[in-house]
């Protein structure tokens, strides 16, 4: 996650409610697969089964058990993270105290909002049949709504942090999440199919969450593959040598490479529209100083520029060095 200091990658509202619809679309068809097809079924029973047999989840470390996805301090720590970090970015990027108050409030309730909604999902909404009479458990188990405890805390700590930090923390809290779901499984909870699920779902949402530092300095262009690699190595590495046979670490993987893509995509910065008027402080100051060239960053259909083609011109280039086109 080397590299030169780039524009962050960012998305629109409208780009980011697609990419959220193609996440829940992933979702719903591996539910479909692995729930609702002979085959499916039988695979994903047959990898929970295998995974039931291994000792229990302690043999991992601590801090990737699933207790630690229950502990207070977890989520007074991401709380406490959350606040420092959106005013910090309130300040360097010029947002308002409001703007400010209103991504705390969408971050602090996302992890909730996404525990209830996964539970809703499996226990009222969704339906699992039964296929195969040798499954004796028939109760629906998916979405995990454990998997999407973990996953919410991660995609909001992505989102407060600055898109310079964000492939160092989707790195090691990818890596925390997939061993948190892995546990989930290796303990008999859920299904693999049930953890998918909830990350492919919860990262999706997550995307429409409001992001505190917009157009700021990225890592650069290679960072995010990196991400997606290391989180897919280190999960089964790590499982691997708590549980050296295939079936853990393949079962590893295959929750790592999904975890791995969905935290390197979260690391993606939204695009901050204000109908209020301009937000970047360069564009703030073209309401004072209309004769200055930074000035001249403002709204090109702005009555004032309309009779000026030199400024249009200033400001189309200098709206392009803002959003790090040049």
């Amino acid at each position: 996650m080397t590299g030169s200091s780039a524009a962050s990658p960012s998305l629109s509202l409208s780009r980011a409610a697609l990419v959220t619809a193609a996440f829940l679309s992933a979702a719903a068809a591996v539910f479909w697969v692995f729930v609702w097809t002979t085959d499916g079924q039988r695979i994903d029973q047959w990898l929970f089964d295998r995974l039931g047999l291994l000792p229990q989840a302690i043999d991992l470390p601590r801090l990737v058990q699933v207790s630690t996805e229950t502990d207070p301090r977890l989520w007074i720590a991401l709380a406490v993270v959350v606040v420092v970090t959106v005013q910090i970015g309130r300040v360097r990027m010029g947002a308002t105290m409001t703007r400010a108050l209103v991504t705390t409030g969408l971050l602090l309730i996302f992890p909730v909002l996404a525990i209830v909604g996964a539970r809703l999902l499996r226990d009222d909404v969704l339906i699992r049949p039964q296929i195969h009479d040798w499954i004796t458990q028939t109760v629906n188990s998916a979405p995990s709504g454990h998997a999407a405890a973990a996953t919410a805390a991660v995609v909001v700590l992505i989102r407060a942090t600055p898109p310079l930090l964000r492939p160092w923390i989707a790195a090691v809290a990818g890596t925390w999440a997939a061993l948190v779901e892995f546990g989930l499984i290796a303990v008999g909870w859920h299904r693999p199919s049930d953890v998918i699920i909830s990350t492919l779902l919860v990262v999706g949402a997550g995307l429409l969450l409001p992001d505190p530092w917009p157009a700021t300095r990225s890592a650069g262009p290679f960072a995010l593959p990196l991400v997606a690699v290391a989180v897919t190595v280190a999960v089964p590495v790590i499982v691997g040598l708590h549980y050296p046979a295939a079936g853990p670490v393949g079962v590893a993987a295959v929750i790592a490479g999904v975890m791995g893509l969905s935290v390197a995509i979260s690391c993606v910065g939204r695009r901050r529209v204000s109908a209020a008027g301009p937000h970047h402080p360069l564009e703030r100051s073209s309401l004072h100083q209309p004769g200055d060239v930074v000035g001249d960053v403002v709204d090109a259909s702005d009555e004032r520029l309309a009779g000026d083609p030199r400024r249009v011109w200033r400001h189309q280039n200098v709206r392009q060095l803002v959003e790090g086109q040049v």
